[in-house]
């Protein structure tokens, strides 16, 4: 990743945020402590014909799963980033096998008034609406976002089963 550009939305985000706490095992995921919001973020170079492209390690997927959070994809000289929800990708990416390296490849094709993600396997996603630092704010809003409870280990599994029983799954 470009240090330049990843460290410019890093400073970015502390200074709308606070502080940051970067996740174990990752150089690209973060938290918004007091925002509790994952980033994942993802940097290009812009190739040929308007193009980036980037790899997201199913590993790092996997972290976003149950919270809320964002992909972030950056290129230089971009006017401002792309937050991307990825509960609005989650099923996608879950119906897709990784590369044999273990990531999912992705495409940003960037046009004068839009942008489109491709997702190897999965097609093309207008992605416009996404732009930019106004957009990260309304996630950001309090009463959007979701609190998950603590849940004990038999908690989850009495949900568990009441989720089979309603879908037909019994051991008759």
């Amino acid at each position: 990743m470009s240090n330049i550009t990843k460290e410019r939305l890093l400073g970015e985000l502390r200074s709308k945020f606070g502080k940051l706490k970067r996740l174990p095992n990752s150089l690209s995921l973060f938290e918004l402590e007091n925002n509790n919001i994952r980033i994942y973020i993802r940097y290009s170079k812009v190739h040929s014909r308007n193009q980036t492209f980037y790899g997201l390690r199913a590993e790092d997927l996997r972290k976003l799963e149950g919270s809320n959070s964002l992909i972030v994809f950056l290129w230089e000289n971009q006017a401002e980033p792309i937050f991307i929800p990825y509960a609005d990708y989650e099923e996608v990416f879950s119906q897709i096998t990784p590369a044999s390296d273990g990531q999912n490849k992705v495409q940003i094709y960037i046009g004068k008034e839009s942008a489109e993600l491709y997702i190897a396997n999965a097609g093309r996603f207008n992605i416009e609406a996404y732009y930019g630092w106004k957009y990260l704010d309304t996630q950001l809003d309090k009463n959007k976002l979701i609190d998950f409870p603590e849940l004990s280990h038999s908690k989850v599994q009495t949900f568990i089963g009441a989720i089979g029983f309603v879908k037909g799954f019994d051991r008759g």
